[in-house]
């Protein structure tokens, strides 16, 4: 999986492949967070996939979403129609969400949780 850093240059490549946001979290020596995404190769996409691309990518959109406001269950389902998408290029990431996901539904996380990861 190719990954990139930051909203701009996702920006900058957006219109050539399709993007997608994997995390966001605080690298030492950074004041503000940075957001890593997914750059993936739109010829690498299988032809039966082209027609419901833009559902996949709403679809992860929205997982991302629906992490950071705790609803593991609506992440769950995502991630299990998700796997395998893209020639499989983001199951890596689908797998670690798989078990961080695990690991948060055992953790009183507060309401305002914005789904940052504080330690890198």
């Amino acid at each position: 999986m190719k990954v990139i850093f930051g909203k701009q240059q996702a920006e900058q490549v957006g219109n050539r492949m399709t993007i997608l946001e994997l995390d966001t979290f605080f690298q030492p020596g950074l004041d503000e967070p940075i957001t890593a995404y997914a750059v993936i190769d739109n010829t690498a996409i299988p032809l039966q996939e082209i027609p419901v691309l833009e559902n996949f990518v709403e679809l992860h959109n929205n997982m991302m979403l629906e992490y950071q406001k705790q609803n593991w269950n609506f992440c769950e389902q995502a991630i299990e129609h998700l796997q395998g998408r893209w020639k499989g290029e983001l199951d890596s990431f689908y797998i670690e969400m798989t078990s961080r996901l695990v690991d948060l539904r055992q953790k009183d996380l507060p309401k305002d949780w914005n789904g940052i990861i504080m330690n890198v």
